[in-house]
């Protein structure tokens, strides 16, 4: 499975959470199996999130996507995120 972690500064992390949360069909349709979503510790607007996906080129379809540049500006994302995509050998 592909992992990913991406993180950003956003205007507001409560504005931003339920722009996340109204995008889960999207994001699911696009191959996402798993999330987990928080906050930097020390900086409450710099937002992460950690995925899983079906296939790199899964991720990379719905990353390329202007329908998420299109969210990400609305949800008041403020750069361009950080983004680290990992190979998951083992999970327990």
């Amino acid at each position: 499975m592909i992992k990913t972690l991406m993180y950003h500064k956003v205007e507001d992390f409560d504005k931003w959470k339920i722009a996340f949360d109204n995008f889960k069909p999207i994001r699911k349709k696009a191959g996402e199996i798993n999330y987990s979503v928080g906050t930097i510790h020390g900086q409450p607007n710099t937002a992460y999130v950690i995925n899983g996906w079906k296939t790199i080129e899964a991720f990379e379809a719905f990353v390329g996507s202007t329908e998420l540049a299109d969210a990400m500006k609305s949800a008041g994302v403020l750069e361009l995120p950080h983004t680290l995509i990992m190979e998951e050998m083992e999970s327990k």
